[in-house]
């Protein structure tokens, strides 16, 4: 089964539970190489976003714990998913100092495949937060991977930034409390700020970056008509 397949049966059955509504889709039909960075409500956000999005050969990045999951795993090897290791690993037998220099060299190595990759043509998403939030608004704090990558981006690629509402309270969120719902509406917004957050990038230091893209994940509630 390719990944077009798989995107459209898994389309398919969540659209029992979901009402997905997407706005701004037509920014992802051009030709040209994008970076999709949306915010990071819940678990299942990968899943919903491929399988909206199905059309759209992007690889994401991916913690190595779900590449190892035999269901995520698979959905994400078919969609050609980028494995990232687990930064927040502390290995044995090193002093805190080296940890943290491994932690920061990974970090580096990691910058340096997603502007390869984007400058070979591969459509690249990433979440900048790195982690499901565990508050109720989207917390990026020192995080360096979206800072870096958008300070070198190479030309031509479009930064799209997705905004994700309505998983907050569900069973794969971190949230409580938690509401049982049979069908729950996921608006998932796409806007193309390849300009802004450029300069942003050039103009401001890394956390002072992650805030103005705090903000715009944190902005009011998205209006579907």
């Amino acid at each position: 089964m390719n990944r077009f397949t798989l995107g459209k049966i898994t389309k398919f059955f969540f659209h029992w539970h979901y009402d997905i509504r997407v706005t701004g889709e037509e920014l992802l039909r051009d030709e040209a190489v994008h970076l999709v960075l949306p915010n990071h409500t819940a678990y299942i956000d990968p899943l919903l976003l491929f399988s909206e999005e199905w059309w759209l050969p992007i690889c994401p990045l991916t913690d190595e714990l779900f590449m190892r999951h035999w269901f995520y795993g698979y959905i994400l090897r078919k969609a050609d998913a980028i494995e990232v290791p687990d930064l927040m690993k502390v290995e044995s037998g090193k002093s805190k100092v080296d940890s943290l220099k491994d932690k920061a060299n990974a970090a580096g190595q990691l910058s340096r495949i997603v502007l390869d990759s984007l400058a070979a043509g591969k459509q690249i998403c990433f979440y900048p937060s790195g982690h499901v939030k565990t508050v109720d608004k989207e917390v990026i704090g020192n995080r360096r991977l979206a800072y870096e990558v958008c300070r070198e981006l190479p030309a031509g690629v479009k930064v799209i930034l997705c905004r994700m509402r309505g998983l907050e309270s569900s069973r794969f969120s971190k949230l409580k409390p938690k509401k049982r719902m049979w069908r729950r509406t996921v608006t998932m917004h796409f806007e193309d700020m390849t300009e802004t957050v450029q300069t942003w990038a050039k103009t401001l230091d890394r956390r002072a970056f992650n805030e103005k893209l705090e903000q715009w994940y944190n902005a009011g509630t998205l209006f579907v008509a």
